[in-house]
């Protein structure tokens, strides 16, 4: 641009520029500093080569808005902003150069001060950087409102940012748009697609119905196939709605890893909760999970679950979650706990503080009678599956102390605090893998705690608690700590030994009953009628202290449960299909390709070396070159969305024409204000219609105010 060393940066005739992208450019920036908003307003071409010849540029309020030609009703029309204003800049390409050939800086309107000035259209625009940042701030699930007030604390302020909130609204809005170009079914094929070609071992399946609507979807990636082959004993699943429009039921396997913490087996968007969805559910986990079924599985009290369980699998023990049954028992049964009554705690004492079967039909009888409940049919219907939630029952079964889906809820109660009603199911896709990373996260940060932090004994001459501590994980050391300092208040009421099996009596200071032990002197096998170590993989205080009893100072290898070691996670695992599972296919392809270098390199420098030894561990290199390439070409051909651009889909999902749409599901509605609802009635009312209707035709004739009792 020849415009020398103008001070007031003000345009002049005859001042040249190189191209119109910089022509432009200095209107856009003139036009802030002077305190208006600027146009395009029209250009001229050269009919033979297309090449533009010379160009308009203007002031926003160029011009006069046309007559409105929508409804007359019309409540709230758009504000006018044009003023037909002249200040223009006209240029016109001659000798190489855009040339300023015309020029009329006067405006009919006020300017805008420097403080306002951000604020014009002209003078707003989203970069790639910060495009970029409102990506991460929406995957990451912080609102548009602090996302917007923390990237104008980073910019010195909003003038300084260069978009407005509404520009981040239309941004996000705009990309989801894009993103969502093939609608649900494609946008979920293509996701899958992306996870696949990630590692090849995720899995993922789809239900359709007669009309080819998509119904019920499951996946589970590499991770949830591994958890579950190490820890897929005790399962809990719980559906839990999603709060995205389509209000469809989000179900959630998941269990205990060796830290006690949640891990995730797999998840599925099921279209209803029928008998027939929950079928075709446990079919499709069963088959993402080489036909490996749960010791114990614990769900809420819906009998369309229990029903295909019973189907699919009989032979496991299905619990029922204490928690939503104690709810249910208060919705129920509310009546009966008011004026002081104790009604749930004799009600969680048939529950919970009862081991023994016929003290608690004892116990269920006399609750029956004390609140003269016999004709109840909610708790006639519960005592009828009395063996899925009380205590005296389910300590028969392998529980690992799971009483409950509360470790699911805890995984839904994280999904709905990242979700919004907005959300589309790529959002929706985005945000759950935002879930899985914490969760998994929390597994690391115990994994570094159990290998930075020592044990605390609480009796450290123990050789016992000395071996424990080295092998259980942290909290499940400290959960078997409990129960090892808990035998000093045990003593032996009564003792048989006689061969070849030991029988003691033992009994617990300030605490009723009495538990029998068995033991084994030969095997050093040792049984409980608590049935602790039964239920969780622990040994119980009766057992520890028979133990002790009898000089065992060292836990037999028997009674170490794998799954609640450090070392839980050894061994190799595979799919389905046969093929090993690897969590993360390229970081060993990469790690193994840097220790062949380095082998390269050492080899290159020793002279001894044979020339075959050389050439195999360099021909090797050679083709984890390849792989890493291509690996590297996969992850830059994906575009924008994350999706990788291919035109190949799965066989199976070729019909699908559409996800099968919910009828008949109660959206529920923010409560609105009386001024709001006056509002609607005012739109709704005929006589206001009428009116509005008159005050158009007075205004077409001319009258400009109406008498208010007309």
């Amino acid at each position: 641009m020849d415009c020398g060393s103008d001070i007031e940066f003000k345009p002049k005739i005859g001042m040249k520029f190189d191209s119109l992208d910089e022509t432009w450019k200095y209107w856009v920036e003139y036009g802030g500093k002077t305190g208006f908003g600027v146009r395009k307003h029209y250009f001229n071409k050269n009919k033979n080569t297309g090449f533009v010849t010379s160009y308009k540029y203007v002031c926003c309020k160029e011009g006069i808005r046309k007559q409105d030609k929508r409804d007359f009703l019309t409540l709230n029309p758009r504000v006018e902003t044009r003023t037909n204003c002249k200040a223009r800049l006209g240029v016109t390409f001659d000798d190489g150069k855009y040339k300023v050939t015309e020029f009329i800086e006067e405006h009919n309107h006020p300017l805008h001060l420097q403080e306002t000035v951000h604020m014009l259209a002209s003078q707003r625009n989203v970069t790639e950087v910060q495009a970029y940042e409102i990506d991460l701030a929406v995957d990451v699930g912080l609102k548009q409102k602090s996302t917007f007030q923390l990237m104008s604390g980073h910019a010195g302020g909003r003038d300084g940012l260069g978009y407005t909130m509404l520009d981040a609204k239309n941004y996000i809005r705009s990309k989801r748009q894009r993103n969502m170009v093939y609608g649900e079914v494609g946008c979920l094929m293509r996701y899958f697609q992306q996870q696949l070609s990630k590692n090849p071992s995720f899995y993922h399946a789809n239900q359709m119905d007669v009309e080819e609507q998509i119904t019920n979807v499951f996946w589970a990636d590499a991770r949830m196939l591994i958890d579950y082959e190490y820890f897929g004993d005790v399962v809990s699943l719980d559906t839990i709605y999603c709060t995205n429009r389509a209000h469809r039921p989000l179900a959630i396997f998941s269990g205990f890893n060796h830290h006690r913490g949640a891990v995730i087996f797999g998840a599925a968007l099921l279209y209803d909760e029928t008998a027939a969805s929950f079928i075709w559910l446990f079919e499709t986990f069963l088959e993402a999970h080489k036909q490996k079924r749960p010791l114990t599985i614990f769900t809420d009290q819906d009998q369309a679950m229990a029903k295909a369980l019973k189907e699919v699998m009989p032979e496991i023990f299905h619990g029922l979650c204490t928690w939503h049954l104690m709810q249910n028992g208060i919705k129920r049964l509310g009546n009966l706990m008011k004026d002081g009554s104790h009604f749930l705690t004799d009600f969680k004492r048939c529950m919970y503080g009862i081991d023994d079967e016929t003290q608690f039909e004892e116990a269920w009888i006399v609750l029956l009678a004390q609140y003269n409940i016999y004709e109840n049919t909610w708790l006639q219907s519960t005592y009828s599956i009395k063996e899925k939630w009380a205590a005296c029952y389910t300590k028969k079964a392998f529980t690992l102390g799971m009483r409950s889906t509360q470790l699911s809820e805890s995984i839904n109660s994280d999904i709905k605090i990242c979700m919004n009603p907005d959300l589309d199911i790529m959002q929706f896709f985005k945000h759950f893998e935002q879930v899985l990373q914490n969760k998994r996260y929390n597994e690391l940060r115990s994994e570094f705690e159990a290998r930075q932090k020592l044990p605390r004994l609480k009796l450290e001459s123990s050789p016992m608690l000395r071996q424990l501590s080295e092998i259980y994980t942290p909290t499940v050391f400290n959960l078997f700590q409990m129960e090892f300092v808990l035998f000093v208040a045990t003593y032996i009421k009564y003792k048989n030994e006689t061969q070849p099996l030991f029988e003691y009596v033992v009994g617990q200071i300030d605490k009723d009953g009495e538990w029998r032990v068995a033991f084994n002197p030969s095997t050093k096998m040792i049984s409980c009628t608590c049935r602790k170590f039964e239920m969780t993989g622990l040994l119980c205080c009766h057992a520890v202290k028979v133990y002790d009893v009898m000089d065992v100072k060292i836990l037999p290898e028997h009674y170490i449960l794998n799954r609640w070691t450090r070392k839980a996670r050894s061994g190799v695992v595979h799919d389905y299909m046969g093929n090993e599972v690897k969590e993360d296919p390229k970081l060993e392809s990469m790690e193994r390709y840097r220790k062949l270098c380095m082998m390269l390199v050492r080899l290159a420098t020793e002279a001894s070396v044979h020339p075959s030894t050389f050439s195999l561990v360099h021909n090797s290199v050679c083709d984890l070159t390849k792989q890493v390439m291509e690996m590297r070409l996969t992850e830059v051909s994906q575009d924008n969305n994350g999706c990788t651009k291919t035109s190949s889909i799965e066989p199976s999902m070729v019909q699908a024409k559409g996800f099968k749409k919910r009828i008949g599901v109660k959206k529920s509605k923010r409560l609105k204000s009386w001024v709001e609802l006056q509002s609607k009635r005012r739109k709704t009312n005929p006589k206001f219609k009428y009116r509005r209707y008159l005050m158009h035709m007075f205004k077409q004739l001319g009258v400009n105010s109406i008498s208010p009792n007309y």
